[in-house]
């Protein structure tokens, strides 16, 4: 009777944990792509019982993306009270999230996300965002969650943040993921744009022509002694 009741109990939360949904999600996220926050707080609600039940820090890691996203789309709306429950949402799970995994980075981040909104931008909200860059200075899919968040802050972060932040630009454009690169150059403060192009003129000179297509794409534009400097037709700029 106990294997049975264990098998039975088993299966009622495996397809939870195994949802191949919440792992595309989560991916296609982290990769800045856009889904519906109230689709995001369902998918969220059906998996995170499971998830801590099990104590998974990677079904933890995944759902709390899903979470961070749509808590960042609700904070910007004028639904106060949804925002509200969102950023609460964000700082619980961070903490069942580090709970079961101390180390894990996206906790860091997301718990400072959190505070930063409940409390302000405190030495104690700051030293959480130093956590999450001590743990995974270099992990892409995360770093390219990062950097919008960190740039909000940008001009109140120390140096050593500051640099990190640079540093997850850099990474993630010579990783050559230049879509991704472009959207967050214009996410930039504009203090700061020009020290990120000062870091993209080693590559050829066909790369930061599509990269300068791709930020203007996105809604920005790039002055820089490394670019063209006019918007002459594609055709006259290649030759």
């Amino acid at each position: 009777m106990l294997a049975a009741s264990a098998l039975a109990w088993a299966a009622s939360i495996l397809p939870n944990l195994t949802d191949p949904t919440v792992s595309r999600v989560a991916r296609q996220i982290a990769a800045g792509e856009s889904y519906d926050a109230q689709l995001l707080r369902r998918i969220v609600a059906a998996n995170l019982p499971a998830a801590q039940h099990q104590c998974e820090p990677k079904a933890l890691r995944e759902l709390l993306v899903l979470q961070l996203s749509a808590a960042d789309m609700t904070v910007r709306g004028t639904d106060l009270t949804q925002a509200d429950a969102d950023v609460d949402a964000v700082q619980r799970m961070s903490r069942i999230l580090l709970g079961c995994a101390p180390t894990e980075s996206l906790g860091w981040l997301a718990a400072f996300w959190a505070g930063s909104r409940q409390d302000g931008l405190t030495a104690k909200t700051v030293a959480l965002l130093g956590e999450s860059y001590r743990l995974a200075p270099h992990e892409v899919w995360l770093q390219m969650m990062r950097v919008p968040l960190a740039f909000r802050a940008f001009d109140a972060l120390p140096t050593a943040l500051t640099d990190a932040t640079v540093q997850d630009f850099n990474d993630v454009f010579h990783d050559r993921l230049y879509p991704s690169a472009a959207v967050l150059y214009v996410k930039a403060p504009a203090s700061t744009r020009g020290r990120l192009l000062d870091l993209t003129c080693d590559v050829s000179a066909r790369e930061k022509l599509a990269f300068w297509y791709l930020v203007r794409d996105a809604g920005g534009k790039i002055q820089h002694r490394c670019y063209p400097a006019d918007d002459r037709p594609r055709y006259l700029l290649e030759n």
